[in-house]
């Protein structure tokens, strides 16, 4: 199994002192990460039925006993406290009255955040909030370039980024994705089960149309009206899901460049790719060529590399869709353009193609304009109206802006 350290996170970490509130949705790392960062700290993890698993003592509680070690034998040690919403509701009075400055919380369930942050809550500004998502971009392609390079360094570090697939980061990848079709189901299902709501058909709806390409309020709308999902086309309801599948961690969105649009993608590869081949293929009932799982690589690679040159530059991702102009990445800030991105994917391109892209990216003045590539010896001409970058050159970026620990 390969383990990543993830450096961004630890780099933060450390700038921030307890009490902290972690959160993020199911198997995105926050526990292997809390633990190992804060190696001198007492564990505790709430099981489903509330007893609590004190794992430095290999020994189970119940909740008084948590109270009264907490204020007697721990309280002057780091605290951590996993999945601490399943303790009873007197425990966030508890911290509302001891205001501790040794405890560490993590929870999966993003609206029992939400709730704590509002000004009816006990623990309002009692913890700051530090959230995990999948991993860094930059974290991922650094541990990875170790043990792979060019093209199959990106393709394992856009679905590497979902934790639970470490261990198998040596496998083939698609033989790896052939087999998930229990796992990726339970996954989201979980994440449901965190958050007190039952994966519901709309909601499943909304995933399955946004892997199939249904990006906008309006196109999802359509999507689950045609199939009885919702009574009527209403937007106001589609929203209202759409946001919560936010709050959650599964979805993410994109700003239309200069237009007040959004356009809507799972934030996970895999979770995308079983609704993509379900959707599409019945993937969940039947065994599918090869060729089905690489239909979206590109599609999941464009938006590495968006998410990743969003975070070296510092500015925002905007998407250009539009009849005559469709631009896989748009950063700046303000509403103002500083870099303009095209991703091809292939190993040719032609001096024609890269000549059409030079027409469209021209439309861009005063901007960064780049073309992404997996190796540009494998092209035919090398612009000199656009920067062409292939996995080597980022790499190069990456690690020249990458923190370096401190033993």
């Amino acid at each position: 199994m390969v383990t990543v350290t993830r450096v961004i996170d630890i780099v933060n970490l450390k700038k921030i002192m307890p009490p902290i509130l972690f959160y993020g949705r199911r198997k995105t790392g926050k526990t292997f990460l809390v633990k190992s960062f804060y190696r001198d700290a007492e564990y505790f993890f709430v099981k489903r039925n509330r007893t609590i698993f004190w794992e430095n003592r290999k020994t189970t509680l119940n909740y008084d006993e948590l109270i009264k070690i907490m204020d007697v034998a721990l309280k002057d040690r780091l605290i951590i406290i996993d999945e601490f919403h399943r303790l009873p509701e007197d425990f966030l009075d508890y911290l509302h009255v001891r205001q501790p400055d040794n405890i560490i919380l993590v929870t999966s369930t993003l609206y029992l955040v939400k709730n704590l942050l509002t000004k009816r809550s006990p623990i309002l500004g009692l913890f700051l909030e530090y959230r995990v998502d999948l991993i860094d971009e930059r974290d991922i392609l650094v541990n990875l370039s170790k043990l792979f390079n060019g093209k199959e360094l990106i393709e394992k570090s856009v679905f590497l980024r979902e934790p639970i697939l470490l261990q198998w980061a040596d496998l083939d990848l698609i033989n790896v994705l052939e087999r998930l079709k229990l796992t990726v189901p339970a996954l989201v299902g979980e994440v449901f089960i965190e958050e007190d709501r039952e994966l519901s058909e709309r909601y499943e709806g909304i995933l399955r149309a946004i892997a199939s390409g249904k990006q906008t309020i309006g196109e999802i709308t359509d999507y689950l009206y045609a199939r009885k999902l919702i009574d009527k086309q209403s937007t106001s309801l589609v929203k209202s899901y759409v946001k919560n599948l936010l709050s959650m961690g599964l979805l993410k969105r994109y700003k239309e460049y200069r237009r007040e649009k959004y356009y809507y993608f799972i934030d996970s590869p895999i979770i995308d790719l079983y609704f993509y081949l379900d959707e599409k293929y019945n993937f969940s009932e039947t065994r599918l060529p090869r060729e089905y799982f690489l239909e979206k690589i590109p599609f999941y690679v464009e938006d590495f590399f968006r998410t990743l040159f969003a975070k070296l530059t510092g500015y925002r991702v905007f998407v250009i869709k539009k009849p005559d102009l469709e631009v896989d990445a748009v950063l700046g800030k303000f509403q103002q353009a500083k870099v303009v991105i095209e991703v091809k994917w292939r190993k040719r391109l032609s001096k024609s193609q890269i000549t059409k892209i030079e027409e469209k990216l021209s439309k861009f003045k005063n901007v960064r304009k780049i073309l992404i590539v997996p190796d540009k010896s494998e092209i035919e001409y090398i612009s000199s109206k656009i920067e062409v970058l292939d996995v080597n050159d980022i790499l190069e970026k990456v690690l020249k802006s990458y923190p370096r620990l401190s033993n």
